[in-house]
């Protein structure tokens, strides 16, 4: 019985005395390397910048969600749909008529809103103390230095209004948006344009988040990015915790000569990698802090980023000052694993065991077989299962580029022959010890690796969470880009719209009209069950309808019932299907209007004619005797009812919009804001369309903005960390350096030597990047069901991109190695 018991009692104090070793021990390695005199500081600091540059980082990225989060509720929180949820909204003191506004100016986006309030106690938005009065507005402090700076003249002429405050961050999505509130003024006519968004009544700001599920290939996309963004930082920290090896090495073998033990000293040169670490752990969280305000004076790929969103998660900040100093030790432990560490030196530069190359090939080749069973097609949702496999054969194919190239690269060395004297130097260092090198060019493959199967999946969901909005039937023209212009001004004024957009500079043909939608008021077959029979309708003098339509006579007073017709180039089947009164109640209308390529009232029938889809209506005959034309080829529109003012009478008139459309130079790189300061001049608040505008879905968009963020970061991060690799490496090799150039050895031979030991590796390192990242990418698609298509010319952008990084920052280290040749680097203690 008391033998149990005194062996529990032994095996506490056992275990406690190991912990406590290993502590110590720890302890001794940290103090070796802080007392180790400048040297020793020197490289302490170098460990703790090129620890420090990934930390912060991964910093960053932990604050990703903070990021995205504060700005969707800043939007949501500004949101004025919520008159989509329940019943239409009650005038009242507390309610307010609001609707869109949007343009551009020199490619960038300018949003907001116009309001005209119902009452005294209007509902106000975040960022405003209240709503501008008609006519006035306000804006948004980057809205606010474009209007005041000379390149916004343009935009400054079409926003006419009294500036009369600024909005606050919490009404921003970022510090560089372009947004605007304006009054609406008081001689503007109720009721909006289909182009600025129909008018609508809320009584407050604001709706709920709603969850959306992402699609399965959006949930890929984030999966990709999170792997190809943060392996390359965590490889180049892990390098950077090697800094500093010979020297170890040294202080090693000192170690063992007063006694320690071959596992004590692996330990204390573990203590030696945590100093640094915690030390980079410090300077990553320094330089995140410092860099904080500055984000926000960067704007990169969108509004910016308020500095007090970045903010990394309390979790994942612990996660990453824990992990990185507890992955230093590991590291160090793991390298020393096959060194053999003697009071007489360290053999490390024996020759080696040749590298296996099978487990080498499995990994990369596991990670492609993780991927081919999954399916990321249609509006499917990945479950946790598969976000776990995808990520895991994500890690192991960037994985795979790390582990194979220190195989490929021992390869390629061992058969280079004989060249000139730079070329022996670098082949034969790389032959006697290429893993510092290895290490720095691993975590470039990796990036290049991910960035290469991006772009191919990128290119296939930009065409499919992308789509370009056109407003002409011609589709996409060569040397012509077209804008239309809706006003919410009295459709009377349609005559003013047209001359003013006729003394733009840029355009090359103008067409205008005052539009309007008409519903008949008899259901089509006297079923309410299946609904009214619909048509566009465009009001204009003789004149402007010729541009439209092939017109035999034309005076005031006239209508014509207008479609393509094939005969004329219109691209139409025929001459459309016009519907009588007697055939729009009969029994088989049915027939006529679903078989038809278009249908249009015909002469008598009854019409309700409202500026828009939805808005109220006015009561409208077409006029007997209107005949059917054909459109031109050209015209803008294509089955529509034309008439000219005296047909419709002056108080229908004035309730359509006036509407124009312009063919403009696609070399006249101001043609839009010329457009929308013409349309100004008769209505401030009129919207101008580009024929191609491009429309992305907004969780594509983050998702691709996050990216670039991404790679511009991990691309500085490559730069930053190269060049502190560089600087190392020749810190180390100072005293051979030196010699070299006592014995004769000429400088510029030396530099070509350092320049072909980096860029060897290089080439060897994107080369294999390029072959897994296709392979990688073709997987990729595979899941999305397409075949695999690769972008030879962003293939080559990537790689010339990395080795321009590369040999750039081996250059910036040029000066370094000159310093280093001087004749002091002989004397040694």
């Amino acid at each position: 019985m008391s033998a149990p018991a005194v062996t529990a009692t032994n095996a506490a104090p056992a275990a406690g005395t190991r912990a406590r070793a290993w502590f110590v021990q720890l302890l001794l390695g940290a103090r070796l390397t802080l007392a180790g005199g400048p040297s020793a500081w020197l490289r302490t600091a170098m460990t703790g910048v090129g620890v420090g540059l990934g930390v912060a980082l991964l910093l960053v990225a932990a604050s990703t969600p903070a990021i995205l989060g504060a700005r969707d509720d800043r939007r949501a929180d500004r949101d004025a749909s919520s008159y989509l949820v329940g019943g239409p909204v009650v005038p009242g003191d507390t309610t307010v008529v609001a609707q869109p506004y949007e343009t551009r100016t020199h490619g960038q986006e300018v949003a907001g809103l116009v309001v005209r309030p119902d009452g005294a106690h209007p509902p106000v938005p975040p960022g405003l103390s209240a709503l501008p009065g008609p006519g006035q507005m306000v804006v948004s402090p980057a809205l606010a230095r474009l209007l005041d700076a000379p390149r916004g003249a343009l935009l400054a002429a079409r926003l006419p209004f009294e500036r009369v405050g600024v909005i606050d961050a919490a009404g921003l999505a970022g510090p560089h948006e372009l947004y605007v509130y304006i009054g609406e003024p008081r001689d503007r006519r109720p009721g909006g344009a289909p182009g600025n968004g129909q008018e609508f009544r809320i009584d407050h700001f604001g709706r709920p988040q709603r969850g959306a599920s992402v699609p399965g290939v959006l949930t890929m996309l984030i999966i990709v990015i999170v792997a190809v963004l943060l392996l390359p930082i965590g490889a180049f920290t892990a390098a950077a915790v090697r800094f500093g090896s010979q020297a170890r090495d040294r202080q090693l073998a000192a170690v063992r000569l007063v006694g320690a033990d071959p596992g004590m000293a692996r330990r204390i040169a573990a203590g030696g990698a945590l100093a640094g670490a915690l030390a980079g752990c410090v300077a990553g969280a320094a330089l995140f802090l410092a860099g904080r305000p500055l984000a926000q004076r960067v704007t990169l790929f969108g509004n910016g980023v308020f500095a007090g969103d970045i903010r990394p998660s309390l979790a994942l900040a612990a996660l990453v000052l824990v992990a990185v100093p507890a992955s230093a030790v590991a590291i160090t432990l793991f390298s020393l694993r096959r060194v053999v560490i003697e009071p007489l030196g360290v053999v490390r530069l024996a020759p080696t065991t040749r590298r296996r190359l099978w487990w080498r090939l499995a990994m990369p080749a596991v990670g492609i077989a993780l991927l081919l069973p999954l399916h990321a097609g249609g509006e499917e949702v990945f479950d946790r299962g598969k976000q776990a496999q995808l990520a895991a054969g994500v890690v192991l194919v960037l994985v795979g580029v790390t582990v194979l190239l220190p195989w490929v690269l021992d390869a390629v060395v061992r058969r280079l022959g004989p060249g000139p004297l730079a070329w022996q130097l670098a082949v034969r260092r790389l032959q006697l010890d290429s893993a510092t090198t290895v290490r720095a060019v691993a975590a470039v493959a990796v990036a290049v690796t991910g960035a290469i199967a991006l772009q191919m999946v990128f290119s296939v969901a930009q065409d499919r969470f992308t789509r370009n909005v056109s407003i002409g039937p011609d589709g996409r023209r060569t040397d012509m880009a077209r804008l239309m212009v809706y006003a919410g001004s009295p459709g009377s004024t349609v005559t003013d719209l047209g001359l003013a957009l006729a003394a733009v500079p840029a355009a090359r043909q103008v067409w205008v009209s005052a539009e309007g939608w008409m519903m008949t008021v008899d259901p089509i077959g006297g079923d309410q069950a299946n609904g009214q029979l619909s048509a566009s309708l465009a009001v204009a003098d003789c004149a402007s309808l010729r541009r439209f339509a092939v017109l035999p006579d034309c005076a005031d007073g006239d209508a014509f019932l207008a479609a393509p017709d094939a005969s004329t180039g219109g691209g139409g089947a025929g001459p459309p299907v016009v519907i009588s009164p007697e055939q729009l109640t009969g029994q088989t209308v049915g027939a006529l209007v679903s078989g038809a390529s278009s249908a249009l009232p015909g002469p008598g029938t009854r019409m309700i004619v409202s500026p828009d889809v939805a808005g109220a209506g006015s009561a409208w005959t077409i006029p007997a005797g209107s005949g059917v034309v054909a459109t031109r080829p050209d015209a803008p529109i294509r089955a529509v009812v034309l008439a000219t003012p005296g047909a419709v009478g002056p108080e229908l008139l004035d309730t359509l919009r006036p509407t124009g459309y312009l063919d403009v130079d696609r070399d006249e790189t101001d043609a839009y804001d010329q457009v929308a300061v013409a349309a100004a001049r008769v209505d401030p608040l009129a919207n101008v369309l580009a024929f191609e505008r491009t429309v992305v879905d907004p969780v594509f968009g983050q998702i691709r903005m996050s990216m670039y963020v991404g790679i511009v970061a991990v691309l500085a991060m490559v730069g930053a960390s190269l060049l502190v690799t560089m600087v190392e490496q020749l810190r180390e090799r100072r005293r051979v350096l030196a010699v070299l150039v006592a014995f004769g050895a000429r400088r510029r031979t030396l530099a070509a030597s350092v320049l072909w030991q980096a860029g060897l590796p290089m080439v060897l390192g994107v080369t294999l990047a390029v072959g897994l990242g296709m392979g990688l990418g073709a997987a990729l698609l595979r899941m999305v069901g397409l075949p695999p298509s690769f972008d030879w010319a962003n293939i080559a952008t990537v790689s010339v991109a990395t080795a321009v990084v590369v040999l750039g920052t081996t250059a910036a280290s040029l000066p370094v190695l000159l310093r280093l040749m001087r004749p002091d680097g002989l004397r040694t203690e």
